[in-house]
């Protein structure tokens, strides 16, 4: 598995998860706590790699991602400190990427 994929993966767990905070009527805060439980990963997220990426992604984005409608009701999101997602060289230090099977 390369790191783009887990990034793509991520990403969307990330999305996924701002989206859910902000239908369940959370503000975009550093101090929302994530969720209890994470959905499955999408049934292409086979590897357990892939379903680790989903699911740090989700609670990530949950807890500090900017939703779909935060973004569009902004010009520049980052200037108003809103994040869409995170890239590889964050996911690296957070860990994401496994040691084993990542080229």
């Amino acid at each position: 598995m390369d790191k783009a994929t887990l990034t793509q993966i991520f990403n969307r767990g990330f999305r996924f998860g701002a989206n859910a905070r902000a239908r369940a009527g959370l503000p975009l805060s550093g101090e929302t706590a994530p969720p209890l439980q994470t959905p499955t990963a999408p049934a292409e997220c086979r590897l357990a790699s892939e379903q680790k990426a989903w699911s740090v992604g989700y609670s990530m984005g949950y807890k500090m991602g900017a939703s779909d409608a935060e973004l569009a009701s902004v010009a520049e999101p980052g200037a108003h400190g809103m994040i869409s997602g995170l890239g590889e060289q964050m996911l690296e230090i957070f860990g994401v990427f496994p040691d084993d099977d990542v080229v």
